[in-house]
């Protein structure tokens, strides 16, 4: 009979809310070339501990100021502020954990006045919380945005094939270092 570990209950977990990482990937181009970037400011609210991944995760309200945008390209920055956000009507970005269950859950996103209910996947590697969603702004009538965004960026946006084009996928990565404690 093979030895079974003891589950201590007294294990508390809690999330490092300094070392957060909010990681994004749109795509450009006929071809689908990713354009990656950081949201540099947030404000988490969770429960303070809990004895499960999933416990934490079910109380998480992260709120993301888009101004706070970052592409380590200051034209870029002020363009995505500009012609993609405020036309997006979208200051803020609000997401509110409402499930978490084996690796899946459901995260209610707010932009541009509209609430979807979004699919993300996460995994605890090395003390690492990583959730991982994909977004079509199509849900949150992002299409004004994006024409906008691709009209001023038009050259930049053209390909090998000449097409100027700006896709409405993101792809969002949010990183959350997570404490465990032995009380």
């Amino acid at each position: 009979m093979p030895e079974q570990k003891e589950v201590s209950q007294n294990q508390q977990y809690t999330i490092d809310d300094l070392g957060i990482s909010i990681e994004w990937t749109a795509y450009k181009f006929t071809d689908k070339i990713g354009v990656s970037g950081t949201f540099q400011d947030y404000t988490l609210n969770q429960v303070s501990e809990s004895t499960s991944i999933e416990n934490i995760l079910s109380k998480l309200q992260l709120s993301i100021p888009t101004e706070s945008i970052d592409t380590k390209n200051a034209i870029r920055d002020f363009k995505l502020t500009t012609y993609f956000f405020k036309v997006f009507n979208t200051s803020k970005i609000v997401g509110t954990v409402v499930n978490a269950k084996e690796g899946e859950g459901i995260i209610k996103l707010a932009m541009n006045n509209i609430s979807v209910n979004t699919p993300y996947t996460y995994s605890l590697e090395n003390n690492t919380l990583e959730l991982f969603t994909h977004l079509d702004l199509r849900k949150w009538k992002g299409e004004e945005a994006l024409s906008t965004l691709n009209q001023e960026c038009f050259e930049l946006h053209k390909g090998a094939d000449g097409i100027s084009k700006l896709w409405p996928d993101v792809d969002v990565t949010i990183r959350l270092p997570v404490d465990g404690i032995q009380n």
